[in-house]
């Protein structure tokens, strides 16, 4: 379900970029969000209340990006998870590595092809030998034209096949350091790449976000530690993750995160506070989802095909989201969900078909 929350908030902050155009601005802070309503400020008690409402509510859709945080946690958590529960399977490794691509690699081609045949998508790169890179999984060096290239929100699966590569050997040092000295070791490795990639080598900002895997190891070995945690010791897991204590913390660390982001030495601790207390306040949302059942397995749906959704979207949110500025916010917000549930319902087949195909085709 967290994944089907998340996703969702990728999805609607792409809408939201698009459609904005300068409408509302970044309004981070309760001054900046008060300045705002003041000078919106329409004479009316209904209209404040109407106009402060759209300002929540772009407030809410302006920090769709950070959930992808929440998705590298979770990628640690499940891989953890699934290692503890039944270890690596017979052909070790290598086996290990094979079942990974196989479940990246042919959904992330043909989201390629449909890029290349599809409709009513936004289209700003040219075709040219950086396509051949993306197909191949290089969406990481060079940073500086890869990193974006074709469909922004590819670069995450760049950050997924580095991750990848490197999870036996964080897998073993977490078995040899345990949890604690495991999580300081990823941590300072992760502060320290920040600060020499900004600071020292002064490095495109692609690098911290991602094209380099260990500016965002703390989230990864996160959910590594707390998978782990979840599948050898469940009920106690449970309760100081899910406890009232866990959920103030949650919200303290992703407002340190939010205002961390500063063109200061502080911004090294952005994405790991954030990705971090987002995923403690995601999980506590996903557990109270649970009051509305019908609700709860929709987005349990949503989130297990949530890979091909993130991969497919995007093209499609930007160029809707434009034809939607002379929209009201109201009316905005309604087309824009009824375009997601039609993306969602699309990819949902499209992914699970794919990858029995792929199954079949390889012996997966």
């Amino acid at each position: 379900m967290m994944k089907g929350i998340s996703i969702l908030w990728i999805v609607f902050f792409h809408f939201f970029h698009a459609y904005n155009n300068g409408r509302f601005p970044w309004l981070l802070g309760f001054g900046n969000f008060y300045a705002w309503l003041v000078e919106q400020h329409s004479g009316s008690i209904l209209g404040t209340i109407s106009t402060a409402l759209e300002g929540i509510a772009a407030v809410v859709f302006e920090r769709g990006s950070q959930a992808v945080g929440v998705f590298i946690v979770l990628s640690g958590f499940g891989l953890a998870y699934s290692l503890a529960g039944s270890g690596v399977q017979p052909g070790g490794w290598n086996s290990w590595y094979r079942r990974r691509l196989l479940r990246l690699f042919p959904i992330y081609w043909l989201a390629h092809l449909i890029y290349l045949v599809s409709p009513f998508m936004d289209r700003q790169d040219p075709i040219d030998f950086r396509f051949v890179l993306s197909l191949l999984g290089d969406r990481f060096y060079p940073a500086e034209t890869v990193f974006y290239y074709l469909v922004p929100a590819w670069w995450f699966f760049g950050l997924l096949l580095q991750l990848y590569l490197f999870f036996p050997l964080l897998s073993r040092l977490l078995d040899k350091a345990g949890e604690v000295k495991f999580l300081v070791l990823c941590g300072v490795f992760t502060l320290l790449s920040r600060y020499l990639l900004s600071e020292v080598l002064e490095a495109n900002g692609n690098y911290a976000q991602g094209a380099f895997f260990g500016a965002r190891l703390w989230e990864f070995a996160f959910g590594m530690v707390i998978g782990r945690r979840y599948f050898l010791r469940t009920g106690e897991t449970e309760r100081r993750l899910f406890s009232w204590r866990a959920s103030g913390a949650g919200i303290v660390i992703y407002i340190l995160g939010a205002y961390s982001y500063q063109p200061t030495f502080t911004n090294i601790f952005t994405d790991m506070l954030i990705g971090t207390g987002l995923f403690i306040i995601i999980a506590h949302a996903a557990v109270r989802m649970d009051r509305w059942p019908a609700a709860a397995r929709l987005l349990s749906s949503v989130g297990v095909y949530s890979y091909s959704l993130y991969l497919l979207h995007q093209p499609y949110a930007i160029y809707f989201g434009k034809l939607l500025r002379e929209f009201e916010m109201p009316a905005y917000i309604a087309i824009s969900c009824a375009i997601t549930a039609i993306m969602t319902v699309g990819t949902m087949p499209l992914e699970k078909y794919t990858n029995r195909f792929a199954g079949r085709l390889f012996g997966g």
